[in-house]
């Protein structure tokens, strides 16, 4: 089974651009990807470990990670369609979430 086929058999994988270009890039280790992460708290949960976990496998596949931490989209708030507002916090609150 190729690293494409065990994403998509695990459902990790959707709204894709063009499939067979991302898996002949994922399946030969050519893919470069990222995987954000805003510093709303400051310690990591259950779903960032399974971005990371999915980060770490894509990389042993070949593939190169570049994880970023956002300290930007942190003060703007919560795209994901949410109808209350994500807590605002100060820069020194994001540089401590960061580190």
């Amino acid at each position: 089974m190729t690293i494409f086929d065990e994403l998509k058999a695990r459902g990790l994988l959707a709204q894709l651009t063009d499939e067979e270009e991302i898996k002949e890039l994922i399946n030969a280790g050519k893919a470069t990807f990222y995987i954000g992460f805003d510093c709303t708290a400051d310690s990591l949960t259950a779903g960032h470990f399974m971005a990371l976990t999915l980060m770490k496998r894509l990389q042993m596949a070949g593939n190169k990670p570049v994880a970023l931490i956002g300290g930007g989209t942190t003060m703007i708030g919560d795209p994901s369609g949410r109808t209350d507002m994500r807590k605002m916090l100060t820069r020194e609150d994001i540089e401590h979430n960061a580190a």
